[in-house]
């Protein structure tokens, strides 16, 4: 009896741990979004790169330029993204010309083409669903520029006889950046989810380049916790021990617990490729809507059955109730000279974090994207 009294002891003991252990993640889960809200209080709610100041810290000189002068500075290489700054209404400067970067190192990283998967679901999606009732919806990880192509759709896009407005949404109605099988039909997001009936929305998800995306994730964790600091992120692997760094992220519903940064990417967009056999959907590339975005909103938007809304293609938002577009400007810039440069791509890495990625990254889901291996230097 003695014996059977301290074991069950113990197992209450080892229960009691456990639930401590769940609750003080939720703590700090909870903590951290408070702190997140906080932050992005004063922010630009326009973008994702979030085109947010304090997630691309960037600032350019102030002595504004003509196109005729900026074209003379520019050669052959940079003219795309030069075309690009300008469609956009970004004022141009010397120092963004100098930092613009050039077509053979964008080509480098991602291929000369736009990447854009499963549109074979389009026309099934069409078929079933009526018109006034269809949405298109975003949903990425954190840091792939979710905001970003929400603004682009509901932009430029529009679904023509939609009982709400241009049939095009910020998110998914059951978060864009929860997974979707414990999430979809099973949650509805706080914002934008209510009253949406989640089988009549056409997912669009998006990725970002898995080297970029670890670096994007130092400047802004949102609610992933691992070990890292200033001088050591992304931590793949532990800078002391060289063994993997595990992340721990909270969802809405669950949380989940990855061996690594490069297992958390590659996880999830895994989950997101199964879903193809269950319910239409399309997935597209972060780094398309930078440097293709017409191409890339012009294509999704004739997926679901939309058309262009009248006037120029709109890259930036102004309104009156935001603190105009200079920043969201700012933060186009800033993310089009980083991820056109491919010295970016290493940004805090250690040799160990590259030995990792390179070993556990999954081939195929790299090669179906265009992401190259970058080579240690």
């Amino acid at each position: 009896m003695a014996a059977k009294g301290r074991n069950a002891t113990s197992q209450l003991g080892l229960l009691v741990s456990i639930v401590l252990i769940i609750c003080i993640c939720d703590i700090v889960c909870v903590w951290r979004s408070i702190e997140i809200d906080l932050k992005l209080v004063s922010t630009d709610t326009t973008d994702d790169l979030q085109l947010k100041q304090q997630h691309l810290p960037q600032t350019f000189d102030s002595n504004i330029i003509s196109l005729e002068e900026a074209l003379e500075l520019t050669d052959d290489e940079q003219l795309d993204t030069l075309n690009i700054l300008k469609e956009a209404g970004v004022e141009l400067t010397h120092d963004i010309i100098a930092k613009l970067p050039r077509k053979a190192d964008i080509i480098a990283q991602y291929g000369a083409d736009p990447i854009i998967h499963n549109l074979e679901s389009c026309s099934v999606f069409r078929d079933t669903v009526s018109q006034e009732e269809r949405f298109a919806a975003v949903a990425g990880m954190f840091n792939t520029g979710t905001n970003l192509l929400g603004n682009l759709l509901v932009n430029n896009c529009q679904i023509d006889g939609h009982k709400k407005g241009t049939g095009m949404r910020a998110q998914v109605p059951w978060g864009k950046h929860n997974p979707p099988t414990e999430h979809r039909l099973k949650h509805v997001s706080k914002v934008g989810g209510k009253n949406v009936n989640q089988t009549a929305v056409f997912p669009l998800v998006i990725i970002k380049d898995p080297y970029h995306w670890s670096v994007s994730q130092c400047r802004h964790r949102y609610f992933t916790i691992w070990e890292h600091d200033e001088a050591h992120c992304p931590a793949i692997v532990d800078w002391k021990t060289g063994s993997p760094n595990d992340v721990f992220v909270k969802y809405a519903l669950t949380h989940k617990m990855y061996d690594t940064l490069v297992e958390m990417w590659q996880e999830w967009y895994t989950e997101y490729e199964e879903q193809s056999t269950i319910f239409p959907l399309a997935y597209l590339r972060f780094e398309d809507i930078l440097f293709h975005a017409e191409h890339v909103v012009d294509t999704v938007c004739k997926c679901v059955g939309g058309r262009r809304r009248r006037g120029p293609f709109k890259y930036l938002e102004a309104s009156a109730k935001q603190k105009g577009t200079h920043e969201g400007a700012n933060g186009l810039v800033s993310a089009i000279i980083r991820y056109g440069n491919p010295g970016k791509r290493l940004e805090g890495w250690t040799k160990g974090d590259w030995e990792y990625a390179k070993d556990h990254l999954d081939q195929s889901l790299m090669k179906k994207y265009g992401y190259s291996f970058p080579d240690w230097q």
